[in-house]
């Protein structure tokens, strides 16, 4: 499995160098990343089964190919991986089954003894599936929760704001992106960069935060990925396009984002950039490169 993999992905590697002169050749192209993706998806186990099937539902591909596989773990996997398998369920699935598998997550929201709480808040953050129902367990939830554990259950806060509430509610999550605790960084960050039309305010903590941010620091690229996606004036992204560029080598997970990111600014030019993470020793690395491939071949 391993070798044809890597030949399907060399084979892909080639024709990217060569470039896409056709819409036949690019269809190709798309069709061997799909089948690189599901490879992936079903040789790996845990985390990278999740992101591998994320990387085929974020471009709307394979969807009943997943729900067959994860439908095989809905019942067995434990925490916090069967947050991921509901996820990845609830995304490729419509009707009752989906409602099912949201359910699945929102009780674990609901439960203070859950030790994959975090995990579920986030999920429902990614599926933007909370309700305004929750807001009380939340609030709850957010008087014991250290600047870590806050990030994702305020993420759902402005998810469920109304509109008068959202500058509020917005402002708890954005303050986050200054805290000391770096995993609180990332994930504000995270949230405040996969949010639509988040407040100037809340991009100008970004900014402020990434200037003085280490440049070793674990957060450092989940601030540009943020930025990136929300940013507008030429310079500012040409600038944090050249930050961003190191990670394509960094560790596995900041070759995920890397690659994820990249495909959704949708520059085309920038396919040279992925190509060489197909043949990564990485799957995250692969997976990224694959997904932001998809987005940009389309």
């Amino acid at each position: 499995m391993q070798s044809a993999r890597i030949l399907l992905l060399s084979r892909l590697a080639l024709a990217l160098l060569a470039g896409c002169a056709t819409r036949h050749e690019t269809k190709m192209n798309c069709a061997d990343l799909i089948a690189g993706l599901e490879g992936e998806m079903s040789a790996n186990t845990q985390w990278l089964r999740i992101h591998a099937a994320e990387g085929l539902l974020d471009n709307g591909e394979s969807r009943e190919k997943v729900a067959q596989l994860f439908r095989k773990e809905s019942e067995t996997a434990t925490a916090p991986y069967r947050i991921g398998v509901w996820r990845v369920l609830a995304r490729s699935t419509d009707g009752d089954e989906r409602v099912r598998n949201i359910e699945n997550i929102r009780a674990v929201l609901r439960d203070p003894q859950a030790t994959d709480r975090i995990s579920a808040a986030e999920s429902l953050g990614k599926l933007n599936a909370v309700g305004r129902d929750d807001r009380a367990v939340i609030f709850q939830w957010l008087k014991t929760a250290d600047d870590a554990t806050a990030a994702f259950p305020r993420w759902l806060l402005v998810l469920s704001s109304t509109a008068e509430g959202r500058r509020e509610d917005e402002a708890g999550l954005a303050a986050l992106v200054c805290s000391n605790d770096a995993v609180a960084r990332i994930r504000a960050a995270f949230a405040l960069g996969r949010s639509k039309n988040p407040a100037s305010d809340s991009i100008a903590k970004i900014r402020e935060q990434l200037k003085v941010e280490p440049s070793d620091s674990i957060a450092r690229i989940y601030l540009i990925a943020a930025l990136l996606l929300h940013e507008t004036e030429a310079s500012a992204i040409a600038a944090l396009e050249k930050q961003l560029l190191p990670y394509r080598n960094g560790k596995a997970n900041e070759q995920l984002e890397f690659g994820i990111v990249t495909g959704l600014r949708g520059k085309p030019e920038n396919i040279p950039l992925l190509e060489p993470l197909l043949k990564s020793r990485e799957a995250d690395a692969r997976i990224g490169a694959a997904n932001g491939l998809l987005q940009l071949l389309k």
